[in-house]
This record gives C-alpha cells, structure tokens and sequence, in this order.
C-alpha cells in the first residue's frame, strides 16, 4: 500500500512538472442573490439581485491541447438585496420602513475548475470551465439606500459576523464559457461569463425563519502569462 501511495504521488508531480503552466489574472462584475428554494417562493418578490465585483489570481495548468486545471485564490462579493415593506430588524440592525437593504459579504475563495479549449487552428479559442469553489466569509455589510427620482445611500452598517452566528465557510459549484486570444508569444487576453450556485446554506433569511446559500452571474477579462 506505501508503495504504491507512493508511486502516486510521484506520477502526480511528474504530471505537474511537465505539464505547462500558466498565471493569469481575472477581474469581474456581476450580481448575486439568494437561492429562492421552494419554501422562499412567496417572499421571492422581496429579494433583488445584489452587485458583486471579483478579482483574483490563478495557474492554468494544461494537460495536452484541450484539457487544463484552473486553481486559485479570488476576492468575492456575495449577497442580496431586500425591499423593506414593515418594521424589520436584519442581523441585528433596524430598517427604516420603504428602504432597501443591501447585504453584501466578502469572501477569500479558491476556485477549482476544470477547463476544456476548443482547440482551433487560429488566434482566438473559446473555453468552457466547470468545477467548484470553497470560500471563508472575512466580513459584510448592510448599505440601506432609498429612492426619491435617483437613488441615495442612507447609512453603510458593518455586520459582525460572529455576533450573528454566520457560517463563514463556504462551499459553491461554477460553470462557465469563455474565450481567449493569444497576442503574443506567453501571453493572452480573455473574457469570460460564469455562473455560481451555493452548495451550502449560510444565509439566514430575515423575513422568515429559513436558512438559503447564493447564486450569481460574474462576467470577467484578464490576462495569463506562460511560465
């Protein structure tokens, strides 16, 4: 069994060492909301999509012309936005009646995603990615807005995230579609769109006694370099 542990282990890191690596970087921008699971249907209507921004940093490790594995280290925003309709007091804070409130939380994940390129005879190569992301929430934030022809910022309130019991581990599954294009010699461009849905539950819905995860759309661009 040693044995042949360790001839794993050795198969692995020659695979890594010959395989062809590459670093790139990604920003992006989407939205977020909660996952309205059947027990959230009648409430769904009080819930609005939430911005998200992301940035992060990433090694694209190929295997042959098609088939890479993309880990990483990213900076997430997560989060939703309620329509306040009577007195209501979310995670520890009380909401003016007509608000809406902007819950956003800031996560550390590490996405672990499987690529798959088109390869094509030309410049440009389109992608497809799937996988997943495992995530630590390190804060959040309430940000109550109201609407009176523009919309304006009432107050920005910090959470903590301990006095409200949130579970700050994270678990999530991504797919996604992208292209490439190569511009040089060790360098490319790319863009790309992704989906996100929660594996796990950390969200404790404020108007009823219900615990939910996220889902999201992020479009990113960013450039790799070959190493």
């Amino acid at each position: 069994m040693r044995t042949l542990l360790t001839a794993l282990i050795v198969a692995l890191i020659s695979t890594f060492a010959i395989a062809q690596t590459s670093i790139g970087f990604r920003g992006g921008y989407g939205s977020s909301n909660i996952r309205t699971d059947k027990e959230l249907d009648a409430i769904a209507d009080q819930f609005d999509n939430s911005s998200a921004l992301s940035f992060g940093v990433f090694a694209d490790i190929s295997f042959g012309e098609i088939i890479s594995f993309r880990p990483g280290l990213e900076l997430n925003r997560r989060g939703t936005t309620l329509a306040v309709t009577g007195d209501q007091r979310v995670f520890g804070i009380n909401l003016p009646i007509g608000a809406q409130a902007k819950t956003r939380f800031t996560y550390v994940d590490v996405p672990l995603l499987f690529q798959a390129t088109l390869p094509t005879e030309g410049m440009i190569k389109p992608y497809a990615f799937a996988g997943g992301s495992l995530g630590y929430a390190t804060s959040g934030n309430i940000r109550t807005t109201a609407t009176a022809i523009i919309e304006f910022n009432l107050m920005t309130t910090d959470i903590d995230l301990d006095a409200i019991n949130y579970e700050r581990f994270h678990a999530a599954a991504i797919g996604g579609l992208g292209v490439k294009a190569n511009l040089a010699q060790g360098f490319s461009a790319f863009i790309e769109g992704r989906f996100e849905q929660s594996l796990t539950q950390p969200y404790n819905v404020p108007v009823v006694a219900a615990q939910t995860g996220f889902k999201g759309v992020n479009f990113g661009a960013g450039v790799t370099f070959t190493l």
